[in-house]
């Protein structure tokens, strides 16, 4: 049966997959079955392949016996291979990622055989992806603004996603705020925050919508899971499962999807997948690009919070470690203030503690326990510091009951005396 003939498109999935699974072939001896491109071309393009790396790491963590990312990788090597179809292979990566390209064997020699560098755009390119949207659109703007949003963008090609945004959203205040045979001037692109500000303050409208405390904690620790710093401090994503972000915020399907919603309604789309896609447990949420790590400053810091008690947890998991065997103490102050405190102020759970060190119950317990022996510790100085003024309250009793006798035998002594000279 050929899968283009079957009437069930999740079965002629698990066909296709099936067929990808069985040898590094499985994409060339899928589209044999297909009989109608056998004398296309065919051109596989695989966008953002970086992403495969924080895939493999998440494989490594989980301690997957066979790889999904090796056999992809495999197949895409030996589709690029085939003699059979001609089948083209194309993925678009991040430069600074091409070291990791050496943890698959035969990736980094189909790269040098046909490596790419996409250069940078020239002003005036960039000039003409700025104008060719806006003619289009039956619109036109100043020469001001032009030269204004030239300038701002540089030469920097990570401020390209940036620049889309910007005019995207000068765009929008344009449409709802001017004549239509007015121009795009510099205050429309003023009034969004200009590219500097324009992102961060259209993820801000998304996130003063929700109306409670809860529901923005939960969008905090929501975003929280999604991103990551790997190797070398650079900033990632990290997709999750609808079901892993509510067992991690600890709340609800319905409480997730209000606050995902708004972050992924027509207009905005900082989290996938788009608003027209039903959310439920194993749906995966993803924030739309890395642009937005970069320029909102209210998640570079929630990214930074994480940082910060993610360190806290594995130093403490190291030092549970390290006690059980024997080979270290108990905290103690300041360190094991600092870590009581993080726990009462994060409230860390088991699910989100596995992203970082499995071993969370040990690392909890090593913290009671420390704060408990810290407590008697303090009881029993406490304990010593009373007795100590007991003793000294005795003491001083005696003194002045001493004190009080000497003066009143003084005084009886100098009566006595007196009276004898009389």
């Amino acid at each position: 049966m050929c899968i283009r003939d079957s009437e069930n498109s999740d079965n002629a999935s698990a066909i296709f997959e099936s067929i990808l699974r069985r040898n590094d072939k499985g994409i060339s001896e899928g589209l044999k079955q297909l009989s109608e491109i056998h004398t296309q071309n065919i051109l596989i393009v695989v966008d953002q392949f970086e992403e495969l790396f924080r895939f493999s790491k998440y494989e490594k963590a989980e301690h997957k016996g066979t790889r999904d990312s090796v056999t992809f990788i495999n197949l895409l090597i030996a589709a690029s291979k085939s003699s059979g179809i001609p089948i083209y292979v194309v993925f678009t990566m991040r430069s600074d990622f091409l070291g990791d390209c050496t943890e698959f064997r035969g990736l980094p020699e189909a790269i040098n055989e046909g490596q790419y560098l996409i250069p940078r755009m020239t002003r005036e390119e960039r000039k003409a992806a700025i104008l060719g949207p806006i003619a289009v659109g039956g619109a036109n703007i100043s020469q001001s603004l032009l030269a204004r949003l030239l300038n701002d963008v540089g030469d920097n090609p990570d401020q390209l996603p940036i620049l889309q945004h910007a005019l995207m959203r000068t765009w929008e205040y344009w449409c709802n705020n001017s004549k239509s045979d007015d121009v795009i001037d510099l205050y429309h692109y003023e009034a969004i925050g200009t590219m500097s500000k324009a992102l961060s303050l259209h993820a801000e409208e998304a996130y003063f919508e929700i109306s409670d405390e809860k529901g923005k904690e939960i969008c905090k620790k929501i975003f929280r899971s999604l991103t990551e710093k790997i190797d070398g401090g650079r900033g990632t994503r990290r997709p999750c499962q609808v079901k892993e972000i509510c067992d991690l915020v600890e709340a609800d399907l319905n409480e997730i999807k209000s606050i995902i919603d708004l972050f992924r309604k027509p207009g905005r789309s900082f989290l996938m997948p788009p608003a027209d896609v039903e959310l439920k447990f194993d749906t995966v949420i993803d924030i739309s690009h890395e642009s937005l790590m970069r320029v909102w400053e209210r998640l570079i810091n929630w990214v930074q919070e994480e940082i910060e008690s993610a360190e806290i947890y594995t130093r403490l998991a190291s030092s549970a470690a390290l006690y059980q065997e024997g080979k270290t103490g108990l905290w103690r102050d300041p360190e094991l203030l600092m870590a009581v405190n993080w726990k009462a102020n994060h409230n860390p759970n088991e699910i989100w503690a596995k992203r970082y060190d499995p071993s969370f119950q040990r690392a909890i317990n090593y913290l009671e326990f420390s704060q408990s022996q810290k407590n008697l510790s303090i009881l029993a100085a406490e304990k010593k510091r009373k007795a100590a003024i007991l003793r000294l309250r005795i003491f001083i009793s005696v003194i002045m009951l001493a004190f009080c006798i000497s003066i009143y035998f003084g005084i009886t002594s100098y009566s006595s005396e007196k009276k004898a000279k009389y």
